[in-house]
């Protein structure tokens, strides 16, 4: 993704374009401007994830470690180990009058299928009292996008969730 690479106001249509394999004259017959564009390619890039993230938690073959050790990969674990994710940060911070709400909305519908899913996979005695669901969830969300910008590979991302997923699971269950 060049904008990963390059930031919002680092890159033109021009090299997009070309990464594309179209003409510049092209792009603008898709996308009227840079804004545009770039909206599009981080609510594409924020529906795949969510979509990916559903379709862990729906995988009956998984338990509700696993599932929510996979959805928290699918959301935020290919971003560990790439340029993207170096960058991500910044990009996404300076990127508000580009995103408005959508980045802050994509947090809040992963952050409420997550709840959904706690609240419809846990096993008996996890959830035993209001709000619990939403509690569990705001706090491997936190530690997620913690180890999302301090491991060193996927893999020990993955290793974190799920510890804190048992973790969460041994004390109440």
């Amino acid at each position: 993704m060049v904008f990963g690479r390059f930031g919002f106001q680092k890159t033109s249509m021009e090299a997009v374009a070309k990464a594309a394999g179209i003409s510049r004259p092209g792009l603008y017959l898709l996308f009227p401007n840079k804004e545009a564009l770039y909206r599009a390619t981080m609510q594409g890039v924020m529906e795949r994830a969510q979509r990916e993230m559903e379709a862990r938690f729906a995988d009956d073959t998984l338990s509700f470690e696993d599932k929510l050790v996979e959805a928290f990969d699918a959301l935020m674990g290919l971003y560990v180990e790439s340029q993207v994710s170096r960058d991500l940060g910044t990009l996404l911070a300076n990127s508000g009058p580009q995103l408005g709400s959508m980045f802050g909305d994509y947090q809040n519908k992963a952050q409420t299928t997550i709840t959904a899913q706690i609240k419809k996979h846990a096993p008996p005695g996890l959830l035993t009292t209001r709000g619990a669901a939403k509690d569990v969830m705001n706090l491997l969300y936190a530690a997620a996008l913690t180890w999302k910008s301090t491991a060193a590979t996927r893999a020990e991302f993955r290793e974190q969730v799920r510890r804190a997923t048992r973790l969460i699971c041994r004390s109440q269950g």
